[in-house]
């Protein structure tokens, strides 16, 4: 309702302002609003993405990549609209007077296109920032709650009074094949443009997630088919499961039921920067919305069409499943805490249609650079790599191949000291003091950031004794294991030891499961005689020992702790940097 009636008030309001300044001065102003949003849409996705390259990961200019792509697209509208304009001034700095019904009439005509197109240009942006899904009352797309025809599909749904966000697409939509054509025009690669912002958007907390990703972030694994896409099946066949034998119901979204055609699987390996952040961070949570196909039919058009399931691990350790997306608000968040997360996404490919491109958060990848699809002729098929977890395996599967040339073999029960598994933290801090550069949760534990202190400020004698204004802990997910790993001066499988003599300072720290999963640190705790520095950022791991504070074996005041995260219950074989093996702990380190 609020939207509406801005965008109303807006769009009368400019349509007003240019009748009353003649149809010439009017048109004038439209085609510059034109050829501005043109230009705008043509950098689009380059602005975005080096905005999002820009963003900081932690501190007050984080929130850059949850806009990224709604300031891509209104700031250079704006820019070149006002530039256009002023430079038509001078060139043109005469009016031409008509009778004054003409000027009216032509005026308020070209007043209210350009209100339109300026209003479009403004909703399409915002929609694709990081907002509540119903900010100010408008919701696009939401999902169906027809259980007798596709529960928890995303179609589209509410619309503004004056569809300005739809105009404005149609008509760059229209130029980007006619007078404005290009190889590769909008149309084909935004063929709903108004509703895919917005579905970047479902999240869990009413659109709180982070709704972009860096195109490192991820990367697609292999491709598979249910069905044949020559002689496509029927879909009802297609939608069961080993989970359940009834077929999950599944409309477009344009709420219509699709009879024939096949299933399309992407399987994605998602990276460390691909999980959430802050409080949330640690986890990898996606919608049916967030990621999306973009198919193509025999001539040329394109559609969009959203995920009806999400195949990944479950709660219990290499295990998996396929969870369907058959109701309002499913999200799947990733269980344990592996560095990278493979996960597949299913999609419904209506017959005459073939995949063109897959988009993650806005991050799009041409199928035709992917590995060819494999194909399962019956559900059943797939169902069974399913519990295996080979779907997901692909390349992934290869273990790390380390160089153990100076690897250390450890015991870790005959030295705790060097390896715990404790959230307590090296010292203790004020709740002030804490969120200097931490973020705490209601218990005052830490769950997020980085921050450096005078050793005279921390530490047991200058820690409150109000339990609830100390600060003394980290916390972590239900199924995870916090430890730490002590790579001081002093320990034989430090940073400055004979094991890591040879290790890169640019590959990541890793502790390596009997499986061969990794996990990457989360952290560190650095002490020396005049400062305490901790970081525990479980969305954003170190990328190698150059993002820990640098030690010399000239002092001897220094100790260093590695952090990471691990999912419970695993066994540990293997401490590395990189392929490099610093050591090797026989028995294994159990993570419980």
């Amino acid at each position: 309702m609020i939207l509406n009636i801005i965008v109303v008030i807006f769009v009368l309001g400019v349509g007003y302002a240019w009748m009353i300044r003649g149809m010439f001065n009017a048109l004038i102003h439209l085609l510059c609003a034109v050829v501005a949003g043109a230009i705008a849409f043509a950098f689009w996705e380059i602005l975005a993405l080096k905005l999002i390259e820009l963003s900081p990961e932690r501190g007050f200019f984080s929130f850059i990549e949850g806009i990224a792509w709604g300031v891509a697209l209104i700031i250079p509208f704006v820019v070149v609209f006002l530039l256009l304009r002023t430079l038509t001034d001078k060139l043109i700095p005469h009016n031409i007077r008509n009778s004054s019904v003409i000027d009216y009439i032509g005026g308020g005509i070209c007043g209210l296109a350009t209100g339109i197109l300026c209003g479009g240009m403004l909703v399409l942006g915002i929609q694709t920032m990081r907002l509540p899904t119903d900010f100010l009352g408008y919701q696009p797309l939401a999902y169906s709650e027809d259980r007798a025809k596709g529960d928890g599909s995303l179609v589209r749904t509410d619309t503004l009074w004056i569809p300005v966000d739809r105009l404005t697409a149609m008509t760059y939509e229209m130029l980007s094949l006619g007078t404005m054509s290009t190889d590769e025009p909008l149309a084909k690669w935004y063929p709903e443009i108004e509703l895919v912002g917005m579905a970047s958007r479902v999240s869990p907390g009413n659109g709180s997630g982070r709704n972009v990703l860096a195109p490192d972030d991820f990367k697609i694994k292999s491709t598979y088919f249910v069905g044949n896409p020559q002689d496509t099946s029927s879909i009802t066949d297609l939608l069961v499961d080993a989970r359940e034998d009834r077929p999950q119901k599944y409309i477009d979204i344009d709420s219509q039921s699709i009879s024939k055609g096949y299933l399309a699987g992407y399987v994605v390996e998602f990276q460390p920067g691909a999980k959430e952040r802050g409080k949330k961070g640690g986890q990898l949570v996606v919608s049916n919305g967030q990621f999306r196909l973009l198919i193509e039919d025999n001539h040329g058009n394109t559609k969009t069409v959203f995920p009806i399931a999400t195949i990944s691990e479950s709660s219990k350790p290499d295990q998996y499943g396929r969870w369907r997306f058959d109701s309002k608000d499913v999200f799947i968040t990733s269980v344990g805490a592996k560095s990278r997360i493979p996960m597949a996404f299913e999609f419904v490919i209506p017959q005459g249609y073939s995949p063109v491109a897959f988009y993650a958060k806005n991050i799009r990848v041409l199928t035709d650079t992917l590995p060819d699809p494999i194909e399962y002729t019956t559900p059943s098929q797939r169902d069974e790599l399913v519990r295996s977890g080979a779907i997901l395996t692909g390349e992934s599967s290869a273990k790390r191949k380390l160089i153990t040339t100076n690897t250390l073999t450890y015991d870790p029960t005959g030295q705790p000291s060097l390896i715990t598994r404790s959230t307590k933290l090296l010292k203790m801090m004020s709740t002030q003091i804490a969120r200097r550069g931490f973020t705490l949760n209601e218990k005052n534990e830490i769950v997020d950031g980085e921050g450096e202190w005078l050793i005279t400020e921390v530490g047991r004698k200058n820690a409150p004794t109000g339990k609830n204004l100390r600060v003394e802990r980290y916390t972590v997910d239900r199924g995870q294991v916090l430890i730490k790993v002590k790579v001081g001066p002093d320990s034989e499988i430090g940073l400055l030891s004979e094991a890591s003599r040879d290790a890169p300072l640019d590959q990541p720290l890793l502790l390596i499961d009997e499986h061969g999963n990794e996990y990457e640190a989360v952290g560190f705790e650095y002490t020396d005689a005049e400062t305490f520095h901790a970081r525990l950022t479980r969305g954003s791991t170190l990328t190698g020992i150059q993002d820990t504070p640098s030690m010399s074996r000239s002092r001897d005041d220094q100790d260093l702790i590695i952090l990471f995260v691990v999912t419970k219950g695993i066994n540990i074989s293997h401490y590395t940097i990189g392929d490099v093996a610093i050591a090797e702990f026989i028995p294994p380190l159990d993570a419980e």
